[in-house]
Formats: C-alpha cells, sequence, structure tokens
C-alpha cells in the first residue's frame, strides 16, 4: 500500500526519556493499546546500547492524537512522546542552541522563557545519561 510522505510524517512519534532496559518489542507493545503500530525503532550507539530515544509509526495517524493527550510511564520511567518533526522542517533555522544553562534549569522553565520570543515547539535541556544532571545547554525550536 503506497502512502504519501504527509499521511506517513502525521503517524509519526519521536519517543525520549526511554529506560535503558526498554526493547522495540516493549515499546511496540505499550503504544499498540494506542492503534496498530508500523514501524518501531530503538535508536542504538554502535555497541548496540539504547541512545535512550526512538521513533514510532503508527498506521492510523489518530493513533498519535490518542497518545498526546495523557502521560505515559514505560519499564518504570516517564517517557516523552512527541509528533515527530519532519527532516525539512529541521533544516529551517528555527532550532536554537542555548549554552550556560543552570544546572537548575529545566525544559518548562526554559520553554517559559522562550515563549515570549514566538511560538515554542520543542524546548530540550541536555542531561547526563548516568547521573540525569543537566549538561548546563540545551536547545529551543520555534514554529517560525
Amino acid at each position: 500500500m503506497s502512502r504519501s510522505g504527509a499521511f506517513a510524517l502525521c503517524s509519526k512519534l519521536f519517543i525520549g526519556g526511554l529506560s535503558w532496559d526498554t526493547t522495540d518489542e516493549g515499546l511496540r507493545n505499550y503504544f499498540s493499546e494506542f492503534g496498530k503500530v508500523e514501524d518501531c525503532t530503538i535508536l542504538r550507539d554502535p555497541d548496540g546500547r539504547s541512545r535512550g530515544f526512538a521513533f514510532l509509526t503508527f498506521e492510523d495517524p489518530n493513533s498519535v492524537n490518542a497518545v498526546m493527550i495523557r502521560d505515559h510511564v514505560l519499564d518504570g520511567k516517564s517517557i516523552d512522546p512527541k509528533r515527530a518533526i519532519p527532516r525539512e522542517e529541521h533544516l529551517r533555522n528555527t532550532r536554537y542552541f542555548v549554552g550556560g544553562l543552570s544546572h537548575s534549569t529545566s525544559s518548562d522553565s526554559m520553554r517559559a522563557f522562550f515563549s515570549s520570543y514566538g511560538k515554542v515547539v520543542d524546548c530540550t535541556v541536555m542531561v547526563d545519561r548516568d547521573t540525569g544532571r543537566s549538561k548546563g545547554f540545551g536547545f529551543v525550536t520555534f514554529e517560525d
């Protein structure tokens, strides 16, 4: 079955904050509650260790809406599903590096600050995967 790129994109999620123990099968099983999962891939380092995030595609784009309206916990960890942003969108200069952050800065407080400059579609403070402590930098993405 052939589908247009627009249909496929609105069916795709980025899933962040995964436990290192989460498997592709476990992720697929969890999200199957919301609809038929067409594809599910946890990104891994060359040594096979999870990078803590995945991409998941549903057959029906309405499943994405069902996912977005609630909080999610998988393998004992709160996970963060977001609508995947198409590669073309990343090429526009809407994502900015933000350095020199206090270790107490959260993604939410950074979003609140930058919202006065335009609609923020994503805000991420980078954290050390072992300690969970902020690395002192992050990224903010504006709608335009």
